[in-house]
């Protein structure tokens, strides 16, 4: 075996005692929009082994936020996985599950905003629509919802499940750090996942 194949085991075993969530629960309350509807009629249908690169980019992209912590916990190996080795057909995907694997901090909401505010002229955004994103999107973390999404799927996780997330994350390091100016792996991997280092 080489060590990719190692690594997708070692992502599959660790959560390969998480059910599969019945239909009822793979979608949080109120995530029942038609984009929602589509999510949750493919999870339903499917296991993580099955999820195609073609569905992770067309219905579960900019979905994660909907999973209940039953679905994203089940379906997480398919997406780690997916987004390593398949990242020129995911990466958006990728950007998005990086995003939800790091501890959420205000100040990295602030960041963002100031690069948006700064690239808006470039980028042909009016001021109204960039004050009104930076109010919507600083009202959104300070509403708590962010953090208790993160601690609710990551806090009781066990010892083999965090080190396999902290596996995938130096991997994803390694082969696309270079698209992440920003340093956003090395955050996540400092501000949660450092802690299943092997001692």
């Amino acid at each position: 075996m080489t060590a990719r194949d190692d690594l997708k085991a070692q992502l599959f075993g660790a959560f390969a005692s998480r059910p599969a969530p019945a239909a009822g629960r793979i979608l949080r309350s109120g995530a029942g929009h038609p984009e929602g509807d589509r999510l949750r009629e493919l999870l339903a249908a499917k296991t993580p082994a099955e999820l195609t690169d073609e569905e992770l980019r067309t219905v579960v992209e900019s979905g994660l936020s909907m999973l209940t912590r039953e679905a994203f916990l089940h379906f997480l190996p398919a997406f780690l996985w997916a987004s390593l080795a398949s990242y020129d057909s995911v990466s958006i995907f990728a950007s998005e599950l990086l995003g939800a694997l790091t501890e959420p901090d205000r100040a990295d909401v602030v960041k963002t905003l100031d690069r948006l505010a700064r690239a808006a002229p470039a980028l042909g955004l009016p001021d109204d629509v960039t004050q009104r994103l930076h109010g919507q999107q600083l009202e959104h973390f300070d509403s708590g919802r962010p953090t208790a999404t993160f601690h609710e799927r990551f806090d009781d996780l066990t010892h083999a499940e965090g080190a396999a997330i902290l596996a995938f994350l130096v991997a994803f390091q390694e082969s696309h750090g270079e698209d992440f100016p920003f340093d956003e792996i090395q955050i996540a991997i400092d501000r949660r996942w450092s802690r299943y280092r092997a001692s």
